[in-house]
């Protein structure tokens, strides 16, 4: 799967044969077969294996605070952040997820959660849960490219700043999400 997903992240899925990947990796096409069903089955994996990555990442960070803002801005950060660290594996990921904007999709559950926390809580001020949803799965995603195809040396403020606005679309005020976003970033940093 290194092999696949170097490849993957370095040219884009499309462009990347099961001969390349076999070549890569220095196997026989049937070796690949034997564990894969095809390009999509290794790619999915990949793709799946990133996310776990990531929400095991999160997860460690997030037990720190109880407040679903700041659970919501540790988890957008390392995905942005992962643009900045691992380009290829943030790549992969914006590009292989299956159903990324589903917003009833199990990979979206943690996301929702913290939205419902956050409701219940009065943290968050919002009406709709789906649309919400959507505008974070958007940023994250459109963040992400935006890191990868523009490299800057402020990419950390960057992904600061669309963090806070996110959590403002939320219904936290202007310097509480300051506040939220300037405690989550040194966590998230290195933790990629």
């Amino acid at each position: 799967m290194d092999a696949a997903e170097e490849l993957f992240g370095r040219h884009g899925y499309a462009a990347v044969s099961v001969d390349e990947v076999t070549a890569r990796a220095g196997v026989a096409k049937g070796t690949f077969y034997n564990h894969f069903i095809d390009k999509a089955d290794v790619a999915n994996q990949i793709a799946f294996e990133i996310r776990q990555d990531m929400r095991s990442r999160i997860a460690g960070i997030k037990s720190l605070s109880a407040d679903p803002a700041s659970h919501l801005a540790v988890a957008m950060c390392l995905f942005l952040l992962l643009a900045t660290e691992q380009p290829n594996r943030a790549q992969i990921l914006v590009t292989l997820m299956n159903n990324p904007t589903d917003v009833n999709s199990p990979m979206n559950a943690p996301v929702h959660f913290t939205l419902q926390n956050g409701i219940e809580s009065s943290r968050f001020r919002l009406t709709s849960i789906e649309a919400s949803l959507i505008i974070i799965l958007g940023i994250v995603s459109a963040g992400i490219r935006h890191i990868i195809e523009q490299p800057s040396e402020e990419a950390e403020f960057r992904v600061a700043e669309l963090v806070v606005h996110a959590l403002c679309s939320l219904g936290l005020k202007w310097e509480d999400a300051h506040k939220v976003v300037n405690e989550a970033m040194p966590l998230c940093r290195g933790a990629i």
